[in-house]
């Protein structure tokens, strides 16, 4: 599966939920604004989940980020900001749950509507940070191997091999994707994040406070159970990974 197919699944389904929602319960202020919610809600249920189901795997990855980032800080102007990427490197299983977790909730906030405004900052901010990612990872190739990030003098010719992190790990094992494509695919969603930001009001709200409040708490407390499920007490509840138990690793290796 391509990221325009998971996409395109992704939009159908929002269409449908806003379509339900609108047609049905009547809640909506503006059908482009619900689709939006849904959308993007829907976007960040599912990459979220495929994280989840194997939150050792996030957390690999972003010890590999820390590590990238410790050595890019050491030796630039921002050098007082090294000392806290060992720190994270230390504890990156926690951080990686804390992160998914967020990313699950904040996906579910988004579809009915809860504390529309900080919801909106929010998902502004995750996008921010997943861009950050995404985008050190694919300007990267720009760098020479024997060189840091910050020493623009240096950059030269894009090589997929001078990448630090040669994946991001939007979805996981789920879906390998491109550098390039991630950041696009994240500066594609500062656009809806920008316009939750100027047009808040105009979003949606399923159900009551309480009754959200319930959602979100309930929610919150299944997901911390969920992932230490799918690290301390079992293997990945969903196992997308390429080698994972019955697979048949020389066919997998031919076709590779």
């Amino acid at each position: 599966m391509t990221i325009i197919t998971l996409l395109l699944y992704i939009g159908l389904v929002a269409i449908l939920v806003t379509l339900l929602m609108t047609q049905l319960f009547k809640v909506h202020r503006s059908l482009f604004m619900t689709f939006l919610q849904n959308f993007t809600g829907i976007l960040f249920l599912f990459s979220g989940w495929v994280k989840a189901v194997d939150p050792m795997g996030t957390a690999f990855k972003m010890e590999d980020y820390f590590v990238e980032f410790n050595a890019a800080f050491t030796d630039s102007p921002f050098s007082f900001l090294a000392p806290v990427f060992p720190f994270f490197s230390k504890y990156s299983l926690v951080f990686a749950i804390c992160m998914i977790i967020f990313e699950i909730v904040l996906g579910i906030m988004l579809i009915i509507g809860d504390r529309k405004k900080l919801t909106s900052w929010l998902f502004f901010l995750l996008v921010i940070f997943f861009t950050v990612l995404t985008g050190y990872t694919f300007l990267t190739g720009y760098v020479p191997i024997d060189s840091t990030f910050f020493k623009f003098s240096t950059w030269g010719e894009y090589k997929a091999t001078n990448m630090r992190v040669t994946d991001c790990g939007c979805f996981g094992d789920f879906i390998k994707l491109d550098p390039r494509i991630s950041f696009f695919k994240d500066l594609f969603l500062l656009l809806p994040a920008l316009y939750f930001l100027f047009r808040w009001k105009d979003m949606h709200q399923l159900f009551s406070l309480s009754s959200r409040n319930m959602i979100i708490i309930s929610s919150t407390l299944f997901l911390i159970l969920y992932n230490v499920y799918n690290f301390h007490w079992n293997e990945p509840h969903v196992d997308f990974r390429p080698f994972k138990n019955g697979a048949n690793i020389a066919e997998i290796k031919k076709r590779r």
